[in-house]
């Protein structure tokens, strides 16, 4: 995955023209193409309104904020059908990936500044995607299938308290400007993150798709996606 994507700042515009003006540039992507949005209000009624505007058109997710403004990756989708919990998760699993390896290609260099900024936008994404998992996502499964106290759900929310760990040391690493200690903490989340997100794209999502069905299943993919 690509992490190219043009930025648009409305921070210095009114919140409805910033609206407009996010929809009118939104209107103008290809499949495949991204946009970058950074707003000084509260992001939900802009999102809300890229939904309306193109209900299946564009996946999304927030990048590091800052005090004052949020920041968002908008991405272009395939047209399909309907959304799915699979595709959305799965996405979101491949512009970690993409920012994780740009953050220790930056840092290989000794670009540290972009490092930084990569490995922040990495780790603030990490963090969100488990939370609208352990928020969202499992209770969702749990109540489908009525496997409150173990299954897949238990299993996944162990492995994130690891992940949380290396995720820890890839930031401290970059903050200090030492690529070794990245390394080392990189190589140890993707030992455990790489078959923990193969796990979860082939039973877990699947799973909760077939278990919610055309307005459930929208229902709970709209709210993984403003979470």
């Amino acid at each position: 995955m690509t992490l190219t994507a043009e930025v648009l700042d409305t921070r210095s515009l009114p919140a409805e023209q910033g609206v407009a003006q996010v929809l009118q540039r939104l209107g103008r992507l290809k499949p495949g193409q991204a946009l970058d949005i950074v707003t000084c209000h509260e992001p939900t009624p802009l999102l809300q309104a890229v939904l309306a505007e193109f209900p299946l058109a564009f996946d999304f997710s927030p990048l590091r904020p800052a005090p004052g403004q949020w920041r968002y990756h908008v991405y272009r989708r395939d047209s399909r059908p309907q959304r799915s919990v699979t595709d959305y998760l799965a996405w979101d699993h491949d512009r970690l990936d993409a920012l994780l390896d740009a953050s220790m290609t930056a840092a290989q260099r000794a670009q540290w500044p972009v490092a930084r900024a990569l490995a922040d936008d990495f780790g603030h994404g990490l963090l969100r995607h488990i939370q609208i998992e352990e928020e969202i996502l499992f209770p969702a499964y749990e109540q489908a299938t009525g496997m409150h106290q173990g299954g897949p759900t238990l299993v996944m929310r162990h492995e994130h308290v690891d992940i949380k760990q290396y995720l820890s040391g890839i930031m401290d690493g970059a903050r200090q400007g030492d690529y070794d200690a990245m390394e080392r903490n990189r190589a140890d989340l993707l030992g455990v993150l790489v078959p923990h997100n193969m796990k979860e794209e082939s039973i877990l999502y699947p799973a909760t798709d077939r278990f919610h069905h055309d307005a459930a299943l929208e229902s709970l993919v709209l709210r993984l996606m403003l979470g």
